[in-house]
C-alpha cells in the first residue's frame, strides 16, 4: 500500500483513470486466478499439453484482439465509449463460474473464446477514454498507472489461488467461483466511468481509412506483427514448471512472482517513456523478453526458473501501456480510438500465431526450439521498430 500511495501522489490521476485503473484492479484479480490455474487445470483435469492450451490462449487473444478494431471505431462514431466499456467487462466476469461445468479442451475453448470477446468490445473504447483524460505529455504515466493497478489484481488473484489449490488440490471449482464474485467488483467500479469526448473524423474500417493514417504509424503496425510473433503466452511459459519437476499447486506462484515485476515496473515505465521516449522503453522491454526467453531455456531448478519469470515480468511492464501510449503519439486525436484498435488488432493476429504456433512447437519439438523462434522472431520485429521515427508522423 505504501507503493501505491506513494505513486497515488506523486501523480493524482483523474477520476476516469483512477476509476478505470480500480475496475482493471478487480478484472484482473479475477481473470488471473483463472489464467493462474490453467497450466495445472490442463494437465490435471483436462489431460491437455502446451499444444491445446497454446492453442486455447492464441485463439482467443486474436478474437479479442480483432474485435478491438471495430470497438475502437464504433467509440469514436459514436462518442459512446461507456457502454462498450461496461458491456465488455458484464460478458467476461459472467462467463466466469461455468468453468465448474466443463470438462473438455473445447468447452473451455469456447468460454476462453467469449471472455475474450468481451475483452475485445471495452479494451479499444477504454484505451480511448484513458488518452483523453490526460494530456499528451503524460500519456506514457496515465497508461502506465492504469496498467500498474491492473497488474496489482493479477498479483493477488494467483496467490489467492495458490492458498485455494494448495488446501483443496483439486479446487479448480472454488477457484473459479470465488473469480466470478470478485469479477463483479470490476462491474460495480466501472459503473461510475464518465464520458470522454474527443473529435471524430467519420470513415469506415476500410483500406482507404487506413491509408489515411502516417507511413510512421503503419510501420509502427508493421513492427508490432513481428513483435507478437514472438510472444509466447505466459500460460504456456508457466509449463517449464513441470520440465523441472515441480507440483501444479507451485504454479500460480510463478505467475505470481512475473506479475510482481510487472507491477513494481509498469507505473515507472510510462513516466521513463514520457520522459526518454517511448519508442526507447518499448525497445528495452523486447530485449528483456528474448533475455528471459534464454534464462528460461537454461533453467533447471527453482531459483533459476523464478528469476526467468522476474525478468519476463519486465517485458510486459516496459511494453504493454507504452506501446498503446506510443500509438497515441503516432495518431491524430480524432482517430485515437481506431489507432488503438488497429494496434490491438494487429497484435492480436501476432499473439493468435504466437500462442498456436508457439505451443505446437513446445509440444512436439521441445521448449528450447519454441523459445529461440520466439526471440528470434522478436529481433526482427525490433528492426522494423527501429525505423519508426515519430517526427515525421507529427509532421505529416
Amino acid at each position: 500500500m505504501g507503493i501505491w500511495y506513494t505513486f497515488y501522489m506523486s501523480y493524482r490521476p483523474s477520476r476516469n483513470i483512477l476509476l478505470l485503473g480500480l475496475t482493471s484492479f478487480f478484472n484482473d484479480l479475477s481473470s488471473e486466478m483463472i489464467l493462474s490455474i490453467f497450466p495445472a487445470f490442463f494437465i490435471s483435469v483436462l489431460k491437455a499439453g502446451a499444444g491445446s492450451l497454446g492453442f486455447i490462449e492464441g485463439l482467443a487473444d486474436g478474437a479479442s484482439n480483432i474485435i478491438k478494431i471495430y470497438a475502437g471505431k464504433l467509440s469514436d462514431r459514436t462518442q459512446k465509449r461507456r457502454p462498450l466499456i461496461i458491456s465488455g467487462y458484464a460478458l467476461s466476469v459472467c462467463v466466469r463460474p461455468f468453468y465448474t461445468l466443463v470438462g473438455t479442451v473445447a468447452g473451455v475453448a469456447g468460454l476462453r473464446f467469449t471472455d475474450r470477446i468481451g475483452k475485445g468490445l471495452r479494451e479499444g473504447p477504454r484505451d480511448a477514454v484513458i488518452s483523453l483524460s490526460t494530456s499528451r505529455e503524460e500519456t506514457g504515466r496515465a497508461f502506465g498507472f492504469h496498467r500498474m493497478l491492473d497488474t496489482l489484481g493479477a498479483i493477488v488473484g494467483p496467490l489467492i489461488a495458490y492458498l485455494i489449490l494448495r488446501a483443496y488440490p483439486d479446487g479448480f471449482h472454488i477457484v473459479f467461483l470465488a473469480a466470478f464474485v470478485l469479477g463483479i467488483c470490476a462491474v460495480f467500479t466501472v459503473l461510475f466511468v464518465t464520458e470522454a469526448v474527443g473529435a471524430v473524423q467519420r470513415k469506415d474500417i476500410s483500406l482507404s481509412s487506413f491509408a489515411l493514417f502516417s507511413s510512421e504509424f503503419k510501420r509502427y503496425l508493421l513492427a508490432l506483427l513481428f513483435l507478437s510473433f514472438g510472444s509466447i503466452p505466459v500460460a504456456v511459459l508457466l509449463l517449464k514448471t513441470q520440465n523441472i519437476g515441480l507440483t501444479l499447486a507451485s504454479i500460480p506462484l510463478f505467475y505470481l512472482l512475473y506479475n510482481v515485476t510487472y507491477a513494481g515496473f509498469s507505473y515507472g515505465a510510462g513516466k521513463l517513456s514520457d520522459k526518454h521516449g517511448h519508442k526507447k522503453i518499448i525497445i528495452i522491454g523486447y530485449l528483456l523478453l528474448v533475455l528471459g526467453y534464454i534464462f528460461l531455456a537454461r533453467a533447471e531448478h527453482t531459483i533459476p526458473l523464478a528469476i526467468s519469470f522476474c525478468i519476463l515480468g519486465l517485458f510486459p511492464a516496459l511494453t504493454d501501456g507504452v506501446q498503446r501510449a506510443f500509438a497515441s503519439t503516432l495518431s491524430g486525436k480524432g482517430e485515437r480510438g481506431s489507432a488503438l484498435g488497429y494496434v490491438n488488432a494487429v497484435s492480436g493476429v501476432g499473439l493468435l500465431c504466437a500462442g498456436i504456433v508457439g505451443g505446437y512447437v513446445w509440444q512436439v519439438f521441445g521448449v528450447n526450439v519454441a523459445l529461440w523462434l520466439a526471440g528470434i522472431l522478436a529481433l526482427f520485429g525490433l528492426g522494423v521498430l527501429a525505423t519508426v521515427n515519430p517526427a515525421r508522423s507529427l509532421d505529416a
